[in-house]
């Protein structure tokens, strides 16, 4: 089975968001006109990102708010000091990002309920105003 197809029936059945589509190899779970989670997974080469975009985000080029990934990153000493390096999770502090250690490996499958219950604390909890 074609990894999406659980992770679009959990994000439906999440309550989050408004419309949940498939474009090639990403899944986009739209909360509203502006905010949405995008989700990317290569199975060949297991690479992958979930990111929560919000693009009314008052910040020069890159509107992520929060988000997992495996890109390394190469020169940034946050990351690469991580023990899950490449594999991290990052988030804004005001326009910074902070990098912390993540469990997340790109099983997506398996790991989009710890992604959209994280999803969810920021939504109900941290989204800028």
């Amino acid at each position: 089975m074609a990894w999406y197809r659980e992770v679009t029936r959990s994000l439906e059945g999440s309550g989050l968001f408004e419309k949940v589509s498939v474009a090639g190899a990403k899944v986009r779970a739209e909360v509203d006109e502006t905010i949405f989670l995008d989700i990317y997974h290569d199975p060949t080469t297991g690479s992958y990102s979930y990111a929560l975009i919000d693009l009314t985000l008052k910040v020069e080029g890159d509107k992520r708010l929060i988000g997992w990934d495996d890109y390394p990153h190469e020169g940034v000493d946050e990351i690469e000091a991580l023990d899950s390096y490449p594999h991290h999770f990052q988030r804004r502090e005001g326009s910074e990002w902070l990098f912390e250690e993540s469990p997340v490996r790109g099983e997506v499958e398996e790991e989009i309920d710890l992604v959209l219950e994280e999803v969810s604390r920021f939504l109900e909890d941290d989204m800028p105003s």
